[in-house]
């Protein structure tokens, strides 16, 4: 064979592997383990919840990280002196994959930080308290948009 031959034969190989990695990479795309809802109550409905904002881990995959490192990060507190029926946000991590809800939260925003309430049982009769500082309040209100009651 000549040297011409091989060469076009060596270039439809290589064109051929390529291809097919680039079909393989389309076919199995990243599939979504972790997001984060961001949501306030309902003006007209209080017991409504309106998450106006999603993240997710393909997409913000840094925001997802941080929000999980503040949570990590938390003090937990006994009897916070909030009022409990009003929270400034509702904050869940879910999987939505596995349709599992990972964390089920609610932030009160406090002069030096932040309250946030983990929901620990099946209902919002058992909730864990912790204490977040200023930073990361800021870093909250920068990435959600908060405006404020």
């Amino acid at each position: 064979m000549s040297k011409i031959v091989k060469l076009i034969i060596s270039l439809v190989i290589v064109g051929l592997i390529f291809l097919g990695g680039f079909f393989v990479g389309n076919i199995s795309k990243a599939e979504i383990m972790k997001e984060i809802k961001i949501g306030y109550e309902d003006v007209e409905n209080s017991s409504k919840v309106i998450y106006e904002k999603v993240f997710t881990d393909v997409e913000n995959s840094t925001t997802i990280d941080n929000f999980i490192m503040i949570y990590l990060n938390a003090k937990e507190i006994e009897n916070p002196n909030i009022d409990l029926e009003n929270p400034d946000m509702y904050i869940e991590l879910n999987n939505p994959n596995a349709s599992v809800g990972l964390i089920d939260s609610k932030v009160w925003f406090v002069d030096d930080g932040a309250i946030i309430g983990k929901r620990a049982g099946e209902s919002w009769n058992q909730i864990d308290f912790y204490k977040i500082d200023e930073s990361d309040v800021e870093y909250i209100k920068e990435t959600v948009e908060y405006e404020g009651k």
